[in-house]
């Protein structure tokens, strides 16, 4: 389930189709002409951005449920851990390698469970953070959905984004703001309101950015796991990271490891590319 295009796939009946005789079907109007280019510069058209390591604040969205408590991440030593620990786990990593390359981070705690609730303030101790999140108990997941708004409610009480200029555009800002959003549930799936006004506005920020890895079960016909995966998707403006994962321990560190790049810093994660190069 890699993250898909941004655009509607040439399939798409909107757009072009082949008939029996081999012409091409046009599309239907100069109107879904006109916002299928729309789309494209929307989307694809990256704003002038300095790309600057600029300190972070990182929001933190941590899911505290589960579905099946039998389910293990089991690590090369044998040891095994449920999903909400191994989340704990890989959030720990994150936060203290991010802490190392700039102290200056900081980062706020919002648990995920029946409804978001930002629990600990932005702070560039790690410890704040981690102790919080190991204080946080796990319960199994009874819902079938859960509504993100609240959390917009949240964010727009709690944090305050950089304005973007085109004047200053070279200026780098005094931070970004970042959302990662470390999502456990697999039959639980997210209501993200695409017409909530502080969620438009925080998509059209040029210094804010959601992030999401969604740690899964194995077993996705009998869950809910695509349209979970669907759904977080909503929460993409075009520049986000989205990763995916089952029960497999080395992949979950691999994408948490993924998400260390500065928003800044990074290309669009479809053009990233972690192969090492050729040896002469």
């Amino acid at each position: 389930m890699d993250s898909p295009d941004i655009l509607p796939s040439c399939s798409n009946s909107n757009v072009t189709d082949s008939n029996d005789s081999g012409n091409l079907r046009p599309l239907k109007s100069q109107e879904d002409f006109s916002e299928l280019r729309d789309q494209a510069i929307e989307n694809f058209q990256k704003p002038n951005l300095p790309n600057v390591n600029v300190p972070e604040k990182i929001i933190i969205c941590l899911d505290l449920c589960y579905d099946n408590e039998n389910a293990h991440y089991r690590l090369a030593d044998g040891s095994t851990y449920r999903p909400v620990k191994m989340l704990k786990r890989v959030l720990e990593f994150f936060v203290y390698t991010k802490h190392a390359i700039n102290k200056r981070t900081k980062f706020a705690l919002v648990m995920l469970k029946d409804e978001p609730c930002w629990i600990q303030g932005f702070t560039n101790n790690p410890k704040d953070i981690l102790s919080m999140a190991e204080y946080l108990s796990p319960e199994e997941s009874t819902s079938e959905t859960i509504d993100f708004q609240k959390l917009f409610q949240i964010l727009k009480q709690e944090i305050e984004v950089p304005e973007y200029s085109q004047g200053d555009c070279i200026l780098p800002p005094p931070y970004v703001v970042r959302m990662i959003v470390l999502y456990g549930r697999s039959n639980c799936v997210p209501q993200i309101p695409q017409d909530d006004p502080y969620f438009i506005y925080l998509k059209k920020q040029f210094y804010f950015y959601i992030d999401i890895l969604l740690a899964h079960e194995e077993d996705c016909a009998a869950y809910k796991c695509e349209e979970v995966y669907d759904a977080l998707q909503d929460l993409d403006n075009g520049y986000s990271y989205v990763y995916e994962v089952s029960r497999n321990a080395t992949k979950i560190h691999d994408c948490i490891a993924k998400l260390l790049a500065h928003p800044l810093q990074r290309p669009l994660q479809k053009n990233t590319d972690y192969s090492f190069g050729c040896r002469y």
